[in-house]
């Protein structure tokens, strides 16, 4: 099987595609659904209640939303249920569509049965962390990256991860220890995505190793290691940090909100990621999918009211004309940041994830 993997150039184009309350979505018409429930699993604040509300209006199918807050969870569940999957639309990252779709879990998409399609933003319709073998593996939904976060109350400018390891932040950073671990292989100059280490395991782990070691020493700096963006929110929220690595969405949520935060790509660079619906092979409702996932695309408003809640980019084409003039500066970086974001790639996955998980257990414990 082939990876496409996303150069330069496409992260970028795919940056400047647009970024992203509800108005009604219009009607919705059921052209092909037979089934009279879909079942999503997906992240927290990612599909808007109202838009819920008018489908169901619109359709007469029931949609039944399931959490997640971890790509491995989302796997592990459709592995164990096999042929006879429980869930009909996933929410899956690029980099990690490989795993799905090797383990026979994911169906190729029908663009064909959406008559929404166009309504992508151009960039994303061919975008090359969804293309596999020349088949289309799910709807682009949103874009987001890996960033620092600081409290600009309480910190000076940096330009560096390296603000996340000084003292006088002892005690008041926080970061997701598998997600930081590969950031910090990346400070450290090494390739935290693990691409040039194909069929190099030694140089491999002694790059892991180095970045474990590195941040078991500065044990001392970091609050709490935090799960969810929820809690790192809560954590600026109440100052009980300064400084941590986030998922962009969730601190352009609190930027929104008027929160003392900014969002930067440090000159070390980071990783981006872009998240989509994705059909269940084998789901009890693809009928019933195929419908929603339509209705999803039918309006620019939904895709604002998408990155509204969860604070990430969105891919539907005119969004960012329907976001005011601070929801849209929530997103925006300087055209030199832009460039130090490079998409996580599906390449060497199976290494990476065995070297960085094994290293992450040894960092808690420590």
């Amino acid at each position: 099987m082939k990876d496409l993997t996303a150069t330069r150039r496409s992260t970028l184009k795919l940056l400047a595609a647009g970024t992203g309350m509800l108005a009604a979505p219009g009607i919705i018409r059921s052209a092909r659904a037979q089934s009279k429930v879909v079942n999503i699993t997906t992240y927290d604040k990612f599909v808007p209640q109202s838009f819920i509300e008018q489908f169901q209006k619109d359709t007469g199918i029931e949609v039944r939303v399931r959490l997640t807050d971890d790509q491995g969870k989302q796997y592990n569940l459709l592995s164990a249920e096999g042929a006879t999957p429980s869930t009909d639309i996933v929410t899956v990252t690029g980099h990690r569509l490989t795993q799905f779709i090797t383990s026979n879990l994911l169906a190729p998409l029908d663009t064909g049965r959406l008559k929404n399609w166009d309504k992508l933003a151009s960039a994303y319709k061919g975008a090359p962390q969804l293309t596999i073998d020349g088949s289309t593996y799910g709807v682009p939904l949103l874009f987001g990256f890996e960033g620092l976060t600081r409290n600009t109350d309480y910190t000076q400018a940096s330009d560096s991860w390296g603000i996340m390891f000084e003292d006088q932040y002892k005690n008041l950073t926080s970061y997701i220890v598998s997600d930081f671990l590969a950031i910090t292989m990346l400070y450290q100059g090494n390739d935290g995505d693990f691409v040039t280490y194909d069929g190099k395991p030694d140089i491999a782990q002694a790059a892991t190793n180095e970045a474990r070691d590195f941040l078991i020493s500065h044990k001392d700096k970091v609050r709490k290691y935090y799960d969810s963006g929820a809690e790192v929110q809560q954590m600026f929220v109440n100052e009980d940090i300064y400084v941590a690595q986030t998922w962009s969405g969730p601190t352009a949520k609190l930027i929104m909100d008027g929160h003392p935060v900014e969002l930067s790509v440090p000159k070390e660079g980071t990783y981006g990621f872009l998240y989509s619906f994705n059909v269940v092979e084998n789901g009890p409702n693809t009928d019933a999918a195929y419908t929603f996932l339509d209705a999803i695309l039918s309006s620019p408003e939904i895709g604002a009211a998408m990155t509204r809640q969860s604070g990430f980019a969105s891919a539907f084409e005119g969004v960012d004309k329907v976001l005011n003039d601070k929801e849209r500066a929530a997103m925006s970086l300087p055209p030199e940041q832009m460039e130090r974001i490079q998409f996580f790639s599906s390449v060497n996955r199976a290494m990476k994830n065995d070297m960085i998980d094994k290293a992450t257990a040894e960092i808690k414990a420590a």
